[in-house]
């Protein structure tokens, strides 16, 4: 975490927290940092995060920008032993909250933002972790907790090794969308 200033008002400048990245620990010592955006996705990963933010333009041609709530967040990870390697699913379940947005969006292409600024974030974030030789998402210990035998199979130095490949399929479900504020119930077309 770390502390920007934000805006200033007549008085004072106003300090905000923000999120500034991952440092990586492993068995090994201090492995890097996956610094700011790169290092989103890791929000999205886990079941004990509680609300997280995603802000995104609404068409390349727009300059307006959203800013999402993300909350309620289920993650399941299925592991997919073949005979040579390991695959993983991911599979999310969120709830979404819009945050102050005036505009005409239909829920349908606003579920599909959603989804489309999670993937990535979670892609990304996977591919930081790659680059640093680290299993950012812990996928090693979903197969040992699923299959140890297969584990056993495929495990060198306590970690299963991984590739841009090993995270097979992404499905992210928007289970429901809030308008709100009631000011903004508008936003949201049926």
């Amino acid at each position: 975490m770390s502390i920007k200033e934000v805006w200033q008002t007549d008085k004072e400048q106003i300090k905000e927290t923000y999120f500034s990245g991952v440092g990586v620990l492993s068995k090994d010592g201090f492995k890097g940092f996956v610094q700011d955006t790169a290092a989103r996705g890791s929000q999205w990963m886990h079941n004990y995060t509680n609300r997280g933010e995603i802000t995104f333009q609404l068409n390349s041609d727009d300059q307006d920008e959203l800013t999402v709530s993300i909350e309620k967040i289920h993650v399941d990870v299925n592991p997919h032993v073949k005979q040579e390697d390991v695959t993983f699913e991911v599979e999310l379940r969120i709830n979404a909250t819009i945050n102050g947005f005036k505009g005409n969006v239909t829920e349908q292409e606003l579920k599909e933002l959603i989804i489309k600024e999670v993937k990535k974030e979670i892609q990304d974030t996977y591919k930081e972790g790659l680059k640093l030789d680290v299993d950012i998402f812990r996928l090693s210990e979903y197969l040992y907790r699923d299959n140890v035998k297969a584990w056993k199979k495929f495990e060198k130095d306590g970690k299963i090794p991984l590739s841009e490949d090993s995270i097979s399929k992404i499905d992210v479900e928007v289970a429901k969308i809030n308008p709100g504020r009631k000011t903004f119930t508008e936003t949201i077309k049926k």
